[in-house]
């Protein structure tokens, strides 16, 4: 019995130690939270030439001779501190604007950054032992959606090498899962007709598309619902009722946009009486 009393009182004596201990006096938390906010939003800013300043000298050159990334936005996530609260690794989302084919992509990607710190402040240096470095550190692994917290992102593995072409390439891989069935209908010139282009989603989280029509007396074009759910098809139907109008003749185009992606799709209408679908 009395055991039992003794042990029941000395486990919390004992975990309560190791659970302060894990945790970093709030001021070096904050000391180090305030120098990566500085580091990242001064690649937000490209002023790469101060950020320079605080990265250990045992990372300048390679901080020098590498690629730098001008940020759009960055989110700290995390923090875990070693060799008693002298070193750390940061871990973070940033997002950077790609171009792909034209379109401007924001691409968020996951960032584990390693500081340490040096001549009595923290500084930003690069862990030799980590598989995937850029300007703001090692890259974490990429989550297969959800980055930035939005759901939009489709499930793309991220390059090792993040420059701007390996980016790219895993943005254009993002873009091809959004997709029409065809690009190019035909329509009634004589009569009332219909035609349906079947537009699918295959992220991993919704989109909402937009049409883009030109005024032309008796043409419409809609779509059933503008938030299209992740891996669903919904279909844009066009229509032309010529009425009292002129027939029309010369084809015209529909854009079909995609957000938050900013893709654009065209599709070429075509009006001649054989090809349609008529109406009853």
């Amino acid at each position: 019995m009395t055991a039992r009393i003794v042990s029941k009182w000395i486990v919390p004596v004992i975990l309560l130690p190791l659970s302060l201990l894990a945790q970093a006096p709030p001021e070096v938390d904050q000391a180090l939270r305030a120098r990566v906010t500085e580091f990242m939003q001064l690649h937000v800013d490209g002023n790469f030439r101060k950020a320079y300043d605080m990265v250990a000298e045992d990372t300048k050159e390679d901080y020098f001779n590498s690629g730098k990334a001008r940020l759009v936005s960055f989110k700290i996530n995390d923090i875990k501190f070693t060799d008693n609260f002298t070193r750390a690794t940061v871990s973070a989302t940033i997002s950077k604007t790609i171009s792909v084919m034209g379109t401007n992509l924001l691409m968020p990607m996951p960032s584990n950054s390693t500081w340490k710190i040096e001549n009595g402040k923290w500084v930003w240096y690069n862990d030799a032992q980590a598989a995937w470095v850029t300007p703001l550190g090692p890259a974490g692994a990429p989550q297969g959606a959800g980055a930035a917290g939005n759901g939009n992102d489709a499930a793309v593995t991220l390059p090792k090498d993040f420059d701007d072409k390996a980016v790219a390439a895993a943005a254009r891989s993002i873009l091809q899962q959004v997709s029409l069935d065809k690009k190019e209908i035909t329509l009634g010139a004589g009569q009332a007709s219909e035609e349906k282009v079947v537009f699918h989603n295959g992220m991993t989280g919704s989109v909402q598309v937009e049409l883009t029509v030109p005024e032309i007396p008796g043409f419409t074009a809609k779509i059933e619902n503008r938030i299209v759910r992740a891996t669903a098809d919904v279909p844009v139907v066009f229509r032309y009722e010529p009425g009292g109008h002129a027939v029309r003749r010369d084809p015209v185009d529909v854009q079909l946009t995609v957000q938050p992606l900013n893709q654009v799709f065209v599709i070429r209408v075509n009006f001649a009486g054989a090809n349609a679908a008529i109406l009853k």
